[in-house]
């Protein structure tokens, strides 16, 4: 494994930065930029996550051997590992929403990326513990409600967010919850 050689290069890099106060020094550092790659690839997300950021803030240039910018890479690694993860019943915290948060607030990323984003946050809060999509299974309003609103978020970013059949079950389950509540009130 390469990361034991090269990882302290990188953090004897960014602690020189740091006392030189050199906080956004732009300094081509190939190794700084395989050693972030290389921790996600061995699923290190929580120290490849914050390396990716400082390589953002410092405008490091990516990895030469591949031809993407950060937010790009860091978004659609952290989104196929997240996928992964909700399908088999695993949490996505806190990896999803700290890209999440960048997605929406603050990388220009192409509107069909962002859209699959706001789906697959809309999705998660509709997760039944095994990882299957069930509004049927949610019993507050307010989770469906939110649910609904990102998954309207994705679809007006992106005409083909396929989310109207889930938005549908999602108001059917609002509806019955509302009238059973009403029910319940009037006995």
């Amino acid at each position: 494994m390469l990361l034991p050689k090269w990882l302290p290069i990188t953090t004897d890099y960014l602690a020189a930065l740091a006392a030189n106060n050199q906080k956004d020094k732009v300094d081509d550092h190939p190794i700084f930029a395989y050693c972030i790659v290389w921790l996600f690839d061995v699923g290190e997300l929580g120290r490849a996550i914050e390396l990716a950021f400082r390589a953002i803030e410092l405008d490091q240039p990516m990895a030469g051997s591949i031809r993407r910018q950060w937010a790009g890479f860091i978004a659609d690694t952290v989104f196929d590992w997240a996928e992964v993860q909700a399908e088999n019943g695993n949490s996505i915290e806190p990896y999803f929403s700290m890209v999440f948060k960048r997605v929406v607030n603050d990388w220009k990323l192409p509107e069909p990326v962002t859209a699959k984003f706001y789906k697959f946050a809309g999705l998660a809060l509709l997760r039944t513990t095994n990882g299957d999509i069930k509004p049927t299974q949610v019993g507050d309003i307010s989770r469906l409600q939110q649910a609904d609103a990102l998954l309207e978020k994705a679809a007006s970013l992106h005409k083909h967010a396929q989310v109207k059949t889930v938005r549908n079950k999602i108001d059917m389950r609002i509806r019955a919850l509302e009238a059973y509540g009403s029910q319940e009130q009037g006995q």
